[in-house]
């Protein structure tokens, strides 16, 4: 399994690897208030992204550092409304649906989302110095970058040609409706629960609010919950080999190193689809290790929290799959 079939692959996953590895410790050892930045940002950027020149970095990272900032001001502005935070929020959301009018340009729209939903949750229901954390969200891409831009360097990305081309398809009222509905009822109710934890379902909603058949929504919510409370297992795999060890940081790297590694080396083996199922998987077992690893505490009771709380998101997702979708009538045999 870990034999790879050419350079071009080896390199790939070690890439992949040493760029969210490093970013990942870094994140730890300059003791950011939000170090999962350093897990987000460089898993999406190794795993997703085509373009690692200084303007592809930008063309990722800074529309979401723009949503980020412009969820803050809207955040301090009506701290004491809700309801018109959730308000401005539909409508970004409706601004940002009918910008994605390609498949590039709906995953393009995930990382603004969810930074978006991210920052008015988190000012809704906590006493964190808001501005601080858009200072490390900027950090955070800053880091991101060099260390990106280091192990591209190190070991090259060989090019493939132009990817494929999609011409842009308006997206439909019926499109817009849902994903504004998904998103807006997920939102609303973070904005009135005071369930910090949640807020990272939000990502599978997100991605299943894109779809625009309602086959592609079942396989989404279907691969969102191998990947994503798969990764909680994972997680929670890794932390309970920690324990007793969480304080000695060269066991930390190795064992996150060994686990990055593998799981980029059945990625970049993949084909095109299981690909995308490895790197969501990824970015599932990593957020919850930066989030919720730390020196003092191991963070089990959290991961498993996440792992449930997922599980109970999809369910829900697939109940309404269940509930409106439109079955094809029966064939009558003649």
């Amino acid at each position: 399994m870990l034999r790879f079939d050419n350079t071009s692959q080896r390199n790939e996953a070690i890439r992949v690897t040493l760029s969210i590895a490093v970013c990942m410790i870094l994140g730890k050892l300059l003791g950011f208030s939000s170090a999962v930045y350093l897990a987000l940002y460089p898993t999406i950027i190794m795993t997703k992204g085509k373009d690692y020149s200084w303007k592809g970095l930008a063309r990722i990272l800074l529309p979401t550092l723009l949503a980020a900032s412009t969820a803050l001001v809207v955040s301090n502005a009506f701290y004491d409304h809700p309801f018109i935070i959730w308000t401005i929020s539909l409508l970004f959301f409706d601004w940002m649906r009918r910008r994605a009018t390609t498949p590039a340009k709906m995953g393009a729209m995930l990382m603004p989302t969810f930074n978006w939903i991210l920052v008015i949750v988190f000012a809704q229901h906590t006493t964190a110095d808001m501005t601080t954390r858009i200072h490390e969200i900027l950090i955070s891409m800053v880091i991101t970058a060099l260390v990106c831009k280091v192990f591209v360097a190190l070991f090259p990305v060989v090019s493939n040609g132009k990817p494929p081309s999609f011409e842009d398809k308006p997206v439909t009222a019926q499109q817009r409706l849902l994903s504004v509905s998904l998103i807006g009822l997920g939102v609303g109710f973070l904005l009135q629960v005071n369930m910090l934890s949640a807020t990272f379902c939000m990502v599978p909603v997100i991605a299943a609010s894109l779809q625009c058949q309602a086959d592609a929504f079942r396989q989404v919510i279907e691969r969102r919950f191998v990947t994503q409370v798969g990764g909680c297992a994972l997680a929670t795999i890794f932390t309970s080999l920690l324990v007793g060890h969480q304080s000695i940081w060269a066991t930390y790297a190795l064992l996150l190193v060994s686990l990055i590694f593998l799981i980029a080396t059945v990625m970049v083996k993949a084909d095109f689809t299981a690909r995308d199922i490895h790197a969501d998987a990824l970015l599932a077992t990593m957020l919850p290790i930066q989030l919720y690893l730390g020196v003092q505490e191991m963070g089990l009771e959290r991961t498993m929290l996440r792992g449930w709380q997922l599980a109970v998101t999809l369910g829900i997702l697939y109940t309404l799959y269940q509930l409106f979708s439109v079955k094809a009538p029966t064939q009558r045999l003649s």
